[in-house]
């Protein structure tokens, strides 16, 4: 009665943990927050867990392929698509096949080794599972722009580095400058800044005013000539210093329109140019995967590219934490055997050898 009892959660929490599978992976897909691998990875690792133990557990091959049937079945509630039964039927193809492995190795094992049971079948469940997210993930993002689907890079404090240690190196000024918060208007000046004329007075112009003065008037005294040198300077610094603030505001209008026009938006200037540039890569990238999102056959290429790299993506990850999922087994079916659940029971077969 105890064993019935255990099934019966084991195949109920299965179907509870499938459901909220395809939930988070949903989530993962339409919802920016959402985790997007730590918390599907709870739950699918969670999935394979009870089905390998479900598959120890229940004797009867059709009860468990109504069981896993069920559990892709599921999955319809976030994605409405016949085409996704393709998805679901050849799951359920490998996953029968993974079942008939490991119980066939179950029953020809001369000693109980769940390690080398699961192995057997655990390496095409892996595969189901990976067909039926990827099933999911193509259908959810297959009609989203490309804007939502494309991933955002979050760069800018790679960005700021480079940008700085790239000023820096063209400029040992920019070093006073701070580095996390250099803006865009900054960023113009310190890399144009060759190109502003110097507003300190040459020896040459000195020179000039000097014989300028001694032209006019030649008979002023020394102390005359040096007031009006002064004077004639002053004027001088403060006619440079309004031709060098004319060149610092066409120079930062010219470059805030040209990144403005890199980074999509009207820039004002105090923007910190690190966010600035990770928003330039995230436009170049969405203008180069993006184009012709809107426009004919180049729409399905890139859903198709990230359906197949996240498939290759998952069987692997699986492969590796396949380890643990089986492990986890292992430690069940001892607690199932220290609390009386399951039994090992020894039988004479007969075998067919050759001779």
């Amino acid at each position: 009665m105890e064993k019935k009892i255990v099934i019966n959660l084991f195949a109920f929490l299965l179907l509870i943990i499938s459901f909220f599978s395809w939930r988070v992976i949903d989530q993962a897909i339409n919802v920016p927050e959402a985790s997007v691998w730590a918390v599907p990875m709870i739950f699918i690792s969670l999935f394979f867990v009870f089905s390998y133990a479900s598959i120890i557990l229940i004797k009867k091959i059709a009860y468990l392929q109504v069981l896993f049937l069920l559990a892709y079945i599921l999955s319809f509630v976030f994605v409405r698509s016949i085409w996704h039964m393709i998805g679901i039927g050849l799951a359920f193809l490998f996953t029968s096949w993974a079942v008939l492995k490991i119980k066939k190795d179950l029953r020809m094992n001369v000693e109980i080794n769940i390690w080398k049971s699961m192995r057997a079948g655990s390496g095409i469940l892996v595969l189901a599972v990976s067909i039926m997210i990827t099933s999911q993930y193509y259908l959810a993002v297959k009609n989203l722009g490309s804007e939502n689907l494309i991933p955002q890079f979050y760069i800018s404090s790679i960005t700021g580095n480079l940008t700085t240690r790239f000023l820096s190196a063209t400029n040992p000024e920019i070093e006073d400058i701070d580095k996390e918060f250099l803006t865009v208007d900054q960023f113009i000046l310190q890399t144009q800044k060759s190109g502003l004329k110097s507003r300190e007075i040459s020896m040459e112009t000195s020179f000039q005013i000097d014989q300028m003065i001694e032209k006019t008037n030649p008979s002023a005294t020394a102390a005359q000539k040096k007031i009006m040198k002064e004077d004639a300077l002053q004027k001088v610094r403060s006619a440079s210093l309004e031709i060098g603030k004319e060149q610092e505001s066409l120079l930062l209008a010219e470059g805030r329109k040209k990144f403005s026009e890199m980074a999509g938006k009207n820039l004002q200037g105090n923007e910190k140019m690190s966010d600035v540039l990770a928003d330039i890569v995230n436009r170049k990238i969405d203008q180069y995967f993006g184009a012709g999102a809107k426009n004919g056959a180049k729409a399905s290429v890139l859903p198709y590219v990230m359906a197949i790299g996240l498939f290759l993506t998952v069987i692997p990850l699986g492969s590796i934490l396949n380890t643990l999922w089986i492990m986890l087994v292992q430690f069940l079916v001892w607690i199932f055997l220290e609390t009386k659940i399951l039994s090992i029971k020894k039988a004479s077969v007969e075998v067919e050898i050759l001779e």
